[in-house]
């Protein structure tokens, strides 16, 4: 802000020397903060070069020999984000290569070395690549053989960057020596470094080199490996499977894609010597500790629980690499479904995690995954709970081969195996305190809809949704829950079940005695407006957003008051004159009798936009409201042709007509079944009452005499002239006179 307002030269002459003095006597913290302030200067480049060599530089080669690590490594990033953002000519001039070399001889400290190694990866992104071969490969080539092994370490991991600046050509006669001189390496970190660089550079070269040199130097390494005991150098190698896989699947053919099946089927079944293969407990999991690439690179877990959890992290990348039908075929779903029993919860966590994409390679093959998945469903633990709910919906729709193939369609039978475990699965995580886990579960429950019938989803997992609306507190959850019934309500088949789900939704909602569950009708109705057509909102939601602007409780209908512009445009002229009569009625009404301040202004504020609000005419044409109503109707007309293709129904009826019609049903269907109990029901409410009509003196129609039926010419109906209501003075005289 200071360099625009005043200028460059400002910035330079003023601020630069008092920054500088400042910085001589400053201490840790204030040096550490110091230098990330020079390195965001240098990144925007606001600092022109003179005079970032005249006062910036100096500071950064202080500060990088200071004896405090933190100070150090701050001035060492600062320093190497310079070298990045310069230019060449400005690198000649502050002679950067030169003492770069310098702080890699020798007789420096081990810490100014690793710098060195540092400082040479950055320099060779910046340098022309005949004088990176003539001055900086001596240097690291020295440093590859350091007498330090962290020295090596460090030289060694900076090799890929390298290979990325000096091309295919420079890295094999040049880098890769180094790599394999650095696989015999004494010390087990140089070895686990040097094989993630061989590995990660294979992208860079071409598929015949990679398959003549690079492949003939990490089979057997990887096969050495294998055969010793559990140690940090396997673990390196099962974290380096997936990406080993991917990389070399352009060379691998079906002999080495065997071998690579049969390694890290090996390396799966190698479990902890305690491990019985059962899932333990949630209080004893919390004895376990959390394992994560972290923790595995301190080497704070044991060994055999770290190659379980990398096996299971690495599980899709083996899939995707060797196919689905070499997945089916090997024993590999074997070792899928031992680790999703590990008797650690982060392996079971890291294998859900991956799940959908599993799902998603197996594909249409994915019957064999749905026993695993209902295992990890029931899992007692919440994190693994949480793992598998972040990718639940894409699961889903994997498990459900026919509609994963063809998409749009509605799924006929659905996944019965999953409905009683989802339903546990959500009672479970409904009674911890992890509401965030509970609103990401409901949100995943929308996809649903993909997966299991509407019949299932009618029958199951509205009512449960539409139960729980009422007991929970927490406001996200909740709103979850309408966004997820608002898409069963949609996606519904049959015309009365989306009635019959509306009805209880409004019901509960609108009026409830409680008042947050009447505020959250207002959000449903908003919800609607976005997702329904003009004729769904008059029908359902019209008449009880219009009556909470008489709410007892004020927020509610400052609520509701701002629905009423919304409430008009939904409205057709002249077809809905009566419910725009009523519309204005209410506001007008609403308008002169609220005594509250704050509700009153917000009455006042939607009435002016209802008045400036237009009304569309029948007549006119609304094809977002059209495509909104074939959306919704969609399926509910398809399965309105089937049935007319089954019983032979006119053209001319249709069952969006018929409302609360049920659609016929096959046999031995839950559908039949509850046509069947609504039946009995009707057949008793009939017997019902003509048991009190024999109960009473009026003779039944059938014993009347025939002249006196409605259907006799003879019977005609007695005719009275329509006599005026009578007046507030005559009703008041008539109750005197009584």
């Amino acid at each position: 802000g200071i360099n625009a307002e005043y200028g460059d030269p400002c910035l330079a002459d003023t601020l630069l020397p008092k920054f500088v003095e400042m910085i001589e006597s400053a201490g840790t913290e204030l040096l550490n903060i110091c230098g990330q302030c020079i390195a965001k200067l240098l990144k925007s480049k606001v600092v022109s070069p003179p005079h970032t060599v005249a006062y910036l530089t100096p500071l950064m080669w202080t500060h990088i020999n200071s004896k405090d690590t933190l100070v150090h490594n701050t001035w060492l990033e600062t320093l190497i984000t310079f070298i990045l953002v310069s230019e060449k000519s400005v690198l000649q001039q502050t002679q950067v290569i030169s003492l770069a070399l310098a702080k890699g001889n020798l007789s420096q400290k081990s810490s100014s070395r690793i710098a060195c190694a540092k400082l040479l990866t950055a320099l060779c992104q910046r340098i022309d690549r005949s004088q990176m071969e003539s001055e900086i490969f001596p240097a690291v080539r020295m440093l590859c053989q350091d007498i330090d092994y962290d020295v090596r370490c460090a030289m060694c991991c900076s090799l890929v960057q390298i290979a990325q600046s000096i091309g295919e050509v420079r890295t094999m006669k040049l880098l890769v020596p180094e790599i394999q001189e650095l696989l015999q390496d004494e010390e087990i970190t140089v070895r686990n470094t040097a094989i993630q660089v061989l590995i990660d550079i294979v992208p860079l070269l071409s598929k015949d080199v990679v398959a003549t040199i690079i492949g003939p130097i990490i089979w057997p390494y990887f096969d050495i490996v294998v055969c010793e005991r559990p140690s940090s150098m396997l673990v390196t190698v099962t974290q380096l499977f997936g990406r080993l896989g991917v990389n070399m699947a352009e060379v691998m053919d079906d002999v080495r894609r065997d071998w690579y099946v049969r390694y890290f089927i090996k390396l799966c079944k190698m479990e902890h010597p305690s491990s019985n293969g059962v899932p333990l407990e949630n209080g004893s999991n919390a004895l376990l500790l959390d394992i994560t690439m972290d923790t595995i690179m301190k080497k704070d877990t044991d060994i055999p629980d770290s190659i379980s959890y990398l096996c299971a992290f690495n599980f899709p990348a083996v899939c995707y690499n060797v196919g689905a039908k070499f997945v089916v075929e090997s024993n590999l779903l074997e070792c899928y479904t031992a680790l999703s029993k590990h008797h650690h919860f982060s392996v079971r966590r890291a294998l859900a995690a991956g799940f959908h994409e599993v799902a998603k390679i197996l594909v249409p093959d994915t019957e064999c995954l749905l026993p695993i998945y209902t295992t990890l469903v029931k899992d007692p633990s919440i994190k693994v709970q949480q793992a598998l709910i972040a990718n639940m919906g894409p699961a889903l729709i994997s498990l459900n081969p026919p509609l994963s193939l063809n998409k749009g369609a509605l799924p006929v039978d659905g996944l019965p195996e999953l409905i009683e475990p989802l339903l546990q699965q959500i009672v479970c995580i409904s009674k911890t305190r992890e509401w965030r886990s509970y609103t990401s579960l409901i949100e995943a429950w929308s996809d649903l809809t993909e997966v299991l019938s509407p019949e299932q989803i009618h029958q199951h997992f509205a009512p449960h949704l539409i139960k729980q609306l009422s007991k929970n507190v927490m406001l996200p959850v909740r709103r979850a829950m309408l966004r997820t019934l608002i898409k069963f309500i949609f996606k519904s088949k049959y015309l009365y079940q989306r009635n019959e789900m509306t009805s209880q939704l409004i019901k509960g909602l609108s009026k409830c005695k409680k008042f947050n569950q009447r505020l959250l009708f207002v959000e449903f109705c908003y919800l609607v407006l976005d997702k329904f057509s003009k004729k769904f909102f008059k029908e359902h939601c019209f008449t009880p957003a219009l009556l909470l602007i008489n709410d007892p409780i004020p927020c509610v209908r400052i609520r509701s008051s701002t629905l009423l512009p919304h409430l008009k445009s939904q409205l057709k002229m002249p077809s809905d004159r009566p419910m725009l009569q009523q519309l204005e009625a209410s506001s007008r009404r609403s308008l002169m009798s609220e005594r509250n301040k704050d509700v009153l202004a917000h009455i006042q504020k939607a009435v002016i936009e209802l008045d400036n609000g237009d009304v569309t005419l029948d007549s006119e044409p609304d094809p977002e409201d059209r495509r909104r109503e074939e959306q919704q109707n969609f399926h509910i007309v398809k399965e309105e042709r089937d049935v007319r293709s089954r019983i032979s129904l006119p053209e001319h009826v249709s069952s969006l007509d018929l409302r609360g019609t049920k659609p016929m049903q096959r046999k031995g269907s839950m559908a039949s079944l509850t046509n069947t109990d609504s039946a009995g029901r009707n057949n008793r409410r009939k017997m019902s009452i003509s048991s009190r009509r024999s109960s009473t003196s009026v003779p039944r129609r059938a014993s009347m005499p025939s002249r006196f039926r409605v259907g006799s010419r003879r019977w005609r109906p007695i005719i009275r002239e329509r006599t005026a209501p009578a007046s507030s003075t005559q009703r008041q005289t008539s109750n005197s006179d009584y």
